[in-house]
């Protein structure tokens, strides 16, 4: 007893305390947040390689294609290849895309963006649809309600338009997707996430020069914003 009470005295004298329940209790919660946290993290690192590995599969298949269109064609041939020239709308939007949206291209170009969401919104309750034609309407009514400057909504398509390609598992739909998804958040000011979004657009047929310019935008801002400045950081739910 003497000897005990002697070392009960001495973690006294030297501090020590023993925790309370609410020490205990903010240790806890602060681990469970801790796992949150990582947890998101490596679901992200995981949706980031599996897109990477997307991309590298993808790069293999332009090379075959390329080497086949580097082959000699007769004129025929080259002239059933032809198609039409495509056109930017609205600064973001390439045109023409799938077939059902021209005359809403139409309407969009003519600076009627109030009835080309009018023709576009029964198209998404449309039985049946192609995968591209379901995530080419998601991804041309977000174009259009970015540029009016409803953001929100415009994320939300975007948002949507990812998931169902990625479903789908098709690769090209998804770059399209985050292509668009990354102008959202550079609009919201958001440069990191919009910086990642294009970088994982970056193999989008005919989006390149439109791609590598906002990334190189979002990449300043990105540099530049200040320390505590929220648009360099990447939100713990983005994936």
């Amino acid at each position: 007893m003497p000897e005990q009470q002697g070392e009960v005295a001495n973690m006294s004298a030297c501090g020590d305390q023993v925790p309370t329940y609410d020490d205990l209790l903010g240790t806890v919660q602060y681990l469970l947040e801790e796992r949150k946290r990582l947890s998101q993290r490596l679901r992200f690192a995981e949706r980031t390689v599996q897109e990477f590995s997307q991309q590298a599969q993808h790069a293999i298949s332009l090379t075959s294609e390329l080497q086949k269109r580097l082959a000699p064609t007769s004129q025929t041939e080259q002239k059933a290849g032809a198609g039409k020239p495509s056109t930017w709308i609205g600064g973001s939007w390439l045109a023409p895309s799938e077939e059902i949206l021209a005359p809403a291209e139409k309407l969009w170009q003519d600076g009627n963006a109030q009835g080309a969401l009018v023709f576009l919104e029964p198209l998404l309750r449309r039985p049946k649809p192609t995968v591209s034609e379901d995530v080419n309407v998601h991804l041309f009514i977000s174009s259009i309600l970015r540029a009016s400057g409803d953001l929100a909504q415009a994320s939300k398509y975007a948002e949507d338009g990812l998931v169902i390609a990625r479903e789908a598992d098709c690769y090209m739909l998804a770059s399209k997707s985050q292509f668009h998804r990354g102008l959202c958040y550079l609009k919201q000011n958001r440069y990191a996430q919009a910086q990642w979004c294009l970088v994982l657009a970056s193999h989008l047929e005919g989006h390149q020069e439109q791609i590598e310019a906002n990334r190189v935008f979002a990449e300043e801002r990105c540099r530049n914003a200040g320390p505590k400045d929220q648009g360099r950081k990447l939100d713990l739910d983005y994936i």
